[in-house]
């Protein structure tokens, strides 16, 4: 193995975590500011009313996004199953 092909494959690695992460993150991250900005407004300081719709929300995001989230790790351990091979021979 070179060190091109390591770095490639750390690479690929990290990105498809990252694209992973960013569907389940970003929304709970957006709905977080929507709910921080309706507690400024109305003064309620809830703890409650921040976690449980961002949990909800991450939630249903696992549930809709789950199909194409077990696509990309299925993908990902196929590709690495037949670069295997060829690092090593």
């Amino acid at each position: 193995m070179t060190p091109e092909m390591a770095t490639d494959l750390v690479n690929r690695a990290i990105f498809s975590i990252i694209e992973i992460l960013l569907v389940l993150i970003v929304p709970g991250l957006l709905l977080g500011i929507v709910v921080a900005i309706f507690q400024a407004a109305t003064s309620i300081q809830e703890q409650t009313l921040t976690f449980l719709p961002r949990m909800l929300l991450t939630l249903l995001m696992v549930v809709f996004a789950g199909n194409w989230l077990v696509q990309k790790f299925l993908d990902w351990f196929a590709n690495l199953s037949q670069l295997i091979p060829g690092m090593l021979g």
